[in-house]
């Protein structure tokens, strides 16, 4: 069986799935006056947007990825919200609006202006104040979708779910059973095998300022706070083939890294998905 090798292509498209944390505390400020939930949503947009540029052939979309935005807490309480899933072309077809957000970019003299970009929106931002954290019912969600998919098709390149979060799992119980649940229905996901090897979930968990960062640890005792020990817990190792594009990032992982930031700060943020959401080194066919 390789090991999460397999090329991207039109006919053996890959396969994310983003979760997206939207319970309440994902209001709180993280950066240049966005919340972490308003900032998390422009960072998976601008993702969405940078794939369909990269698969462009003049007018034509090719649909080397099929995606999931899979919202939890975003309806209030436990719920679990299939925001959005199509392969790239129909995302392209058809945004929920188009934005214009302000970029800054070089003005060839050393300095940098601010120009006004405009830029497809898939997942608006939310974070009810109500909205619980049901993360192991996300990957409950997750793992459905990915047993569905790999019955369809079972040659393509292993699924690979990101996860951004900022806190615990926690759905107004028992927070023991909670965290419980979150590792064994990651674990069994983890354990799926596929032609490709197992899918692969990555964790990003958001911090706080001033972001005290750890980055691909190899052991759990590398990471300081509750919530990254159990997102810790629930990563996959780094394959082989994933680590060039974490070097492209630059994430420093040796042969036990774990796809995972605690207390990621903005920066970082848009790195580690940039990273995930690569298939790997820029293997696209």
């Amino acid at each position: 069986m390789s090991n999460n090798s397999k090329q991207w292509s039109s006919a053996n498209p890959g396969y994310i799935i983003f979760l997206i944390d939207q319970s309440g505390s994902m209001g709180e400020d993280y950066t240049g006056g966005k919340n972490k939930a308003e900032f998390t949503s422009l960072v998976i947009n601008r993702t969405i947007n940078d794939l369909i540029f990269t698969n462009s052939a003049g007018d034509k979309i090719k649909d080397r990825v099929f995606i999931s935005l899979i919202g939890y807490g975003g309806k209030g309480g436990n719920s679990v919200d299939d925001i959005r899933s199509d392969y790239l072309s129909a995302f392209a077809d058809s945004p929920l609006r188009i934005e214009k957000i302000k970029k800054k970019v070089s003005d060839g003299a050393g300095g940098l202006v601010e120009i006004e970009e405009e830029m497809a929106m898939y997942v608006e931002p939310t974070c009810p104040r109500n909205g619980l954290t049901p993360m192991a019912e996300a990957l409950d969600f997750a793992k459905q979708l990915i047993e569905g998919w790999i019955t369809k098709k079972p040659d393509n390149p292993a699924p690979v779910i990101i996860n951004v979060s900022d806190g615990m799992p926690y759905t107004g119980s028992n927070p023991i059973d909670d965290i419980e649940k979150t590792i064994s229905t990651a674990n069994s996901i983890m354990n799926i095998n596929t032609g490709d090897g197992n899918p692969l979930i990555f964790n990003v968990h958001l911090g706080q300022p001033p972001f005290n960062e750890t980055k691909f640890s190899s052991t759990e005792n590398e990471v300081s706070d509750e919530e990254g020990k159990i997102l810790f817990k629930i990563s996959s190792k780094v394959p082989e083939t994933y680590r060039e594009a974490a070097r492209k990032h630059e994430f420093v992982t040796d042969v036990d890294s774990r796809g995972f930031v605690s207390n990621a700060g903005p920066e970082t943020l848009i790195k580690f998905i940039n990273f995930g959401s690569s298939g790997g080194t820029d293997r696209i066919i």
